[in-house]
């Protein structure tokens, strides 16, 4: 079994990445804005902290600019992401991504982690001492686990040197060649 502290690392890696964040945030935006804004509005952006949202009409826009704090709150809570803003554009809203994080959506909450993924998780919450962090911190590594599931079911691969689940058909992840690039002109 991997150390606590790898394990850590890598979700917390994981969360910084702003397209994994952005990723997470359409996944749950109907959950986070209701029906009638995911049909209207999608995220389009997560960059130093800042939450990019485009919706299809400027009433639209500036009722979300109205309930600018609730929506930080409900992205706090559903996604535990403080966003530090939210910029609200208006634009073309593309509803395959709405459909297809739906579905995504309704995957991930259908996945149900082993038994050993569950210790790993109390394992790893076990030495938090503040009740709420503990629970938050082993809600998003559930997340994350399922995401991690979900990844492999739908032909991501790991990386032989990060094992971070990635998409391509090369044999590193995206990081590591650039990382692998910059050594061998280095050398």
């Amino acid at each position: 079994m991997e150390p606590v502290r790898n394990v850590l690392e890598q979700i917390i890696g994981q969360l910084a990445s702003p397209e994994w964040l952005k990723n997470v945030l359409k996944v749950k935006w109907r959950q986070i804005v209701g029906d009638y804004f995911a049909k209207r509005t999608q995220v389009r952006q997560v960059k130093d902290g800042v939450v990019t949202v485009v919706a299809n009409s400027p009433t639209v826009a500036n009722e979300l600019q109205f309930r600018k704090d609730e929506l930080k709150r409900r992205i706090r809570e559903t996604a535990q992401f403080e966003p530090l803003d939210i910029r609200i554009r208006i634009g073309v809203v593309q509803p395959e991504e709405t459909v297809r994080a739906h579905r995504i959506e309704q995957e991930l909450s259908r996945l149900v982690l082993s038994p050993r993924e569950k210790a790993l998780i109390e394992q790893t919450v076990a030495p938090i001492q503040d009740p709420q962090l503990r629970e938050k911190v082993a809600r998003v590594f559930e997340q994350f686990l399922k995401l991690n599931q979900w990844k492999r079911r739908h032909g991501f691969k790991e990386c032989p040197r990060c094992k971070a689940l990635y998409r391509g058909p090369r044999v590193y992840c995206p990081v590591c060649r650039i990382e692998l690039r910059r050594y061998i002109t280095r050398n």
